[in-house]
């Protein structure tokens, strides 16, 4: 949901529309923004996060893991998903190696 001085302005994803920490929206946000574009979009757009709210979200990079852990057994079957967002590109091949590749990299860290 979005709120604007206190008052809802609008609502993003309805099927997943709960109350919770924000850094469930922030680590599945992220990780779409990793798949469509690259890790640093997803960079961006926490750092414009973080100036919006004026404090930092609480440990981002554990919410991109357990984004990572939740997404894990089937991000191949988000192919239909980013297709009819024009990205014929992203493969379910393709989806698993940036996957693996950001799996990587944050554990790494």
């Amino acid at each position: 949901m979005v709120w604007d001085g206190g008052v809802l302005s609008g609502v993003v994803d309805w099927e997943g529309a709960c109350r919770g920490p924000a850094g469930y929206d922030i680590g599945w946000c992220r990780f779409d923004l990793v798949l469509l574009y690259g890790e640093d979009l997803a960079d961006v757009f926490l750092a414009a996060y973080e100036q919006a709210r004026g404090i930092p979200p609480v440990e981002p990079r554990l919410w991109d893991l357990w984004t990572l852990a939740r997404s894990h057994r089937g991000v191949e079957s988000w192919v239909p998903n980013y297709r009819d967002l024009g990205r014929e590109d992203l493969t379910a091949a393709e989806l698993r190696r940036r996957h693996t590749a950001w799996t990587d990299e944050l554990l790494a860290r």
